[in-house]
């Protein structure tokens, strides 16, 4: 179970992402729980008041930014994925460092909507910037 101080911040938290003022909000309370402020519910109450919040349309921040699954790569592209996953592991650089290659260079939001050509260009920039850091690394020793 959540301790109070969590559950209390997370109301604080839905409350600001609903947009609600205090006087909504304080009656939004009094309908759920029939209390007008967190710091006189117990921790039951305040999970029931979370949960009003959640119907209400709250998403957590933990299920707001859930890291999403990549679709699989057409066969045509798959081998063209591999070098790119494996230049973002060499330089310990996440998937989506290569989403902000595809949007500030070609305007796409999603490394995966590139066309061949676009993916050779993506491969190029990687390798290049994997190079420029090993030669800055040898020059500092």
């Amino acid at each position: 179970m959540e301790n109070r101080k969590r559950l209390m911040a997370k109301i604080h938290i839905a409350k600001g992402q609903l947009k609600m003022d205090d006087d909504v909000y304080r009656s939004f309370l009094m309908n759920v729980v029939n209390k007008d402020s967190c710091s006189a519910m117990t921790s039951v109450e305040l999970i029931k008041v979370l949960k009003a919040f959640e119907e209400k349309g709250f998403m957590p921040v933990a299920t707001k930014f859930k890291k999403q699954k990549r679709p699989t790569p057409a066969e045509h592209k798959a081998i063209y994925f591999k070098k790119i996953t494996a230049l973002l592991a060499e330089q310990q650089k996440p998937q989506s460092y290569a989403d902000g290659i595809a949007k500030r260079s070609f305007g796409v939001d999603f490394v995966h909507w590139l066309d061949v050509w676009q993916l050779k260009k993506v491969i190029q920039m990687l390798a290049v910037f994997d190079k420029r850091k090993k030669r800055q690394k040898i020059v500092s020793e």
